[in-house]
């Protein structure tokens, strides 16, 4: 379900028929935040940032194999 989709089926409104809040659903909401990265901390989307360019620019020596996380996590 959009985000779109979400927010218009609970959306109330004022007297003069403007969007005055929406309400959704805990589980929902937590959803739309975690699907947009608006739990994420700046620090988090600098790495994040930093991940993209490393890979577009075939930073690979930047990355850790899968292998390899499985072993270090014991999975």
């Amino acid at each position: 379900m959009t985000a779109e989709a979400i927010l218009q089926k609970s959306v109330r409104y004022d007297r003069d028929g403007k969007p005055l809040e929406v309400v959704i659903p805990y589980e929902e909401f937590i959803d739309l935040i975690e699907t947009h990265g608006l739990d994420l901390t700046p620090d988090e989307k600098d790495s994040i940032r930093e991940a993209k360019a490393d890979r577009e620019a075939g930073r690979t020596e930047n990355f850790i194999a899968l292998e390899d996380l499985e072993k270090e996590l014991g999975i």
